[in-house]
């Protein structure tokens, strides 16, 4: 489909370890890798339902392959009726000084409790939500890092080839900045509730929290 750029979808339903109890044969952790690697194929990873509706608007009108990741757990509404979908941007959502926080796909509700937690240990950070993996927002990125000079990626996926190397591509190229990439450290995921699983990789917002902490030191 990608080398025709036949105008197919995928939706992509059992993404990342919040799958939760079906356990590592249907947590699908490498698809972003996987699917970006492809010419022609947009990448969306939404980080709730608003995001996830108006993503599947853009594909319908969209004359091209498109991969939408899903997950299946609840997450809190980040996004209203006001948001206005948008392929090419990033969003940032609080501005800071600190450091830089990208977040993608249903991990944003822990990277915004992480935000919250390191505000009350004074560390003033900049979150920004990349719904789009390809084609990536390298401005936004950019002009963030050059501010803030240093990088945290969060991600329920594998470190290895989503949103962390994408964001260590266009560091790499433009800007060279230190970065921690969390995610899925090239393991497979196993059976557990979906916030069991979230402890254990580190992936809730206390435990990004406490890595950026110690970064920081």
């Amino acid at each position: 489909m990608c080398y025709q750029n036949a105008n197919v979808k995928i939706i992509g339903a059992h993404g990342g370890i919040t799958v939760g109890e079906d356990g590592a044969s249907h947590q699908a952790l490498e698809d972003v890798s996987l699917m970006r690697g492809l010419p022609n194929m947009t990448v969306i990873c939404p980080a709730d339902y608003e995001q996830a509706r108006q993503a599947v608007r853009f594909a319908y009108n969209h004359n091209g392959p498109v991969y939408i990741r899903s997950s299946r757990i609840d997450v809190p509404s980040i996004f209203d009726e006001n948001y206005k979908f948008d392929v090419n941007k990033a969003l940032v959502l609080k501005d800071g000084a600190d450091i830089s926080i990208f977040a993608t796909g249903d991990i944003l509700s822990e990277a915004v409790g992480a935000v919250n937690m390191l505000s009350e240990k004074g560390i003033n950070a900049e979150l920004i939500n990349v719904p789009v993996i390809k084609p990536l927002d390298s401005d936004t990125i950019l002009t963030s890092v050059k501010k803030t000079k240093l990088a945290v990626t969060i991600e329920d996926h594998s470190i290895i080839g989503g949103l962390g190397t994408a964001v260590a591509e266009c560091l790499s190229e433009n800007c060279p900045s230190k970065l921690l990439r969390i995610g899925i450290n090239d393991e497979f995921g196993q059976s557990g509730t979906p916030n069991e699983l979230l402890k254990y990789y580190k992936l809730d917002a206390q435990s990004i929290a406490d890595r950026i902490i110690e970064l920081k030191k």
